[in-house]
């Protein structure tokens, strides 16, 4: 069952995600999105603690008067990562030729129903509930990429700390 999130009411948008394990065909997906043929999201599961952090980063990437990259799914991969250098962020968050599990995020209008299920039809391989996140998701690494201490990790909510990283940075 996908997932989906309204997303801040001036930008008449929704946010749709859907989990997919054992995927055959991300390079071929890979190509279509970097090409513009398939418009959504690639992103590394195991990146993603929980999809608030998604959904803040692509608030971010729709709200924004100013963008930093080509298109709202590569501002949405930039704003996920602390990095100011766009190459970088681009690549530690969007799917590499070799990722099975990956996490495919649809930006669309609000009575636009069918955008999403047309996309993820074109992923071959198995859906996951967006709950399954917290099994395959990479903690210790998401600890790292965010610089989150061990002081922070024990005493403050994962999330709250990836969050405010990603709506602060400039």
């Amino acid at each position: 069952m996908a997932y989906s999130v309204e997303l801040d009411d001036a930008t008449q948008s929704i946010i749709t995600m859907q989990l997919f394990e054992n995927v055959k065909n991300t390079s071929e997906l890979r190509k279509k999105a970097m090409s513009g043929k398939l418009e959504c999201c690639l992103i590394k599961s195991n990146l993603i603690f929980d999809p608030f952090q998604v959904v803040v980063a692509a608030n971010k990437a729709l709200t924004h008067k100013k963008r930093t990259t080509k298109s709202n799914y590569t501002e949405i991969l930039f704003n996920l990562s602390l990095s100011s250098n766009i190459t970088q962020s681009l690549q530690t968050f969007g799917v590499a030729d070799s990722d099975t599990n990956i996490l495919v995020v649809v930006i669309s209008k609000k009575n636009d129903t069918d955008s999403a299920k047309e996309i993820f039809s074109e992923i071959d391989g198995d859906i996951l509930d967006i709950s399954e996140l917290s099994c395959i998701n990479d903690r210790l690494a998401i600890k790292k990429l965010y610089k989150i201490s061990d002081v922070e990790y024990h005493n403050i909510d994962l999330l709250d700390s990836i969050v405010s990283r990603i709506a602060t940075k400039d």
